[in-house]
């Protein structure tokens, strides 16, 4: 009889493990005073707050490891955009790496079912929430921004993983 107790507190163990590693994890975050750039220039800034959830995604064999997909909203100047994430893993790096890169990306859109449409809004942001950029039409958010060297360096950090 005594087994048995062990096996059952084992197993409830095991399943109480299982629910909290696939649970969503909070992704929250509040920017003041990014900047938003008009074809190249700084034009001003905004305050933008990121609602979100990392869910795991699929099962990644090169990484012996679930990816990791960012959903929720965001609301950018009092605007509200739904996250549609796109799982990073899905394809090699040149190097024929499978990696996200410490980066979460996703589509915008104001509809919480996603829709394609000619002009996509593309979210970027670090996993550790330190660097967000965001391309909607001819704008550009950025944060942080200290110096135009800054700007350059999240810039081409982020477009490398833009992919059309």
């Amino acid at each position: 009889m005594n087994k048995y107790k062990k096996l059952i507190v084992l197993l409830l163990i095991i399943v109480v493990g299982v629910i909290l590693f696939i649970y969503p994890k909070s992704f929250k975050q509040t920017y003041k005073d990014v900047q938003v750039f008009e074809n190249g220039k700084k034009v001003r800034t905004v305050d933008i707050k990121l609602d979100g959830k990392i869910h795991k995604a699929h099962w990644v064999w090169q990484r012996l490891k679930f990816s990791e997909e960012l959903n929720g909203s965001i609301t950018i100047d009092g605007e509200k955009y739904f996250l549609h994430p796109y799982d990073l893993y899905m394809f090699p790096d040149e190097n024929g790496n499978f990696t996200d890169n410490g980066i979460y990306e996703c589509s915008l859109n104001k509809d919480k079912n996603e829709s394609l449409e000619d002009k996509n809004i593309y979210f970027f942001i670090t996993h550790d929430k330190s660097t967000l950029y965001i391309i909607m039409e001819n704008k550009e958010f950025i944060y942080p921004y200290n110096t135009d060297e800054d700007y350059q360096k999240v810039r081409e950090r982020m477009d490398s993983w833009l992919q059309f």
